[in-house]
């Protein structure tokens, strides 16, 4: 009499035990599929963070390297290198870098003041100078810079006075290359004299 309903209270619970069971097991894996969704969307917007960030240092990187500058270089013209301490050279700029500038053909102008004896006034003349030939030290026609020292740099027309006096120098290096003063666009070429000069003076009568 009490064996029935004891078997059926077992039976009776025993399906509630078996059916709970799969629905424990079902719950994890719902809640690992969206983990595994989530990480993936993290990891890929970590992605495209990085490669932005790497497209934004090439680009920061290509317009700060001094070596752009290399492209505006005329290999047909002349250019002017200003250096931090005043001097200011004329050539061929042959190789520029984040180091050094390769200059070659090289000028440079040399400032001649000298006063009248009668007068105050000061006669200022300017020779550009070949770079190798009245130097003590007898340095070759190739200069390298440092680029920490260079202001700026330009290329110069063909009708500038500096680049007419190079032409000039090439031509007759014996002449004297002096840039006149008087703001003239004609350049001056004076070749040296032997000798000094005389002037016959006027005879008296008593």
């Amino acid at each position: 009499m009490e064996f029935t309903p004891s078997g059926r209270n077992s039976l009776s619970n025993q399906p509630a035990t078996s059916g709970s069971g799969p629905a424990h097991q079902q719950r994890p894996k719902h809640r690992l599929s969206l983990g595994v969704k989530f990480m993936r969307i993290e990891l890929f917007t970590v992605i495209v963070g990085v490669a932005l960030l790497l497209v934004a240092v090439a680009l920061y990187a290509g317009l700060a390297d001094p070596t752009s500058e290399a492209k505006y270089i005329n290999k047909k013209e002349y250019q002017a290198v200003f250096l931090n301490n005043g001097q200011v050279y004329f050539g061929k700029v042959n190789d520029l870098n984040s180091k050094f500038l390769v200059l070659t053909n090289i000028f440079y102008i040399e400032n001649n003041s000298a006063n009248s004896p009668n007068t105050t006034q000061q006669n200022t003349n300017y020779t550009l100078r070949k770079l190798g030939t009245t130097e003590l030290h007898a340095p070759k026609d190739t200069m390298i810079i440092n680029r920490d020292t260079v202001t700026f740099w330009e290329n110069l027309k063909d009708s500038s006075q500096v680049v007419t006096k190079i032409n000039e120098y090439y031509k007759n290096p014996d002449a004297s290359t002096i840039i006149p003063t008087d703001g003239t666009n004609q350049p001056t070429t004076t070749t040296p004299q032997s000798g000094p000069s005389t002037t016959p003076t006027p005879s008296t009568s008593q």
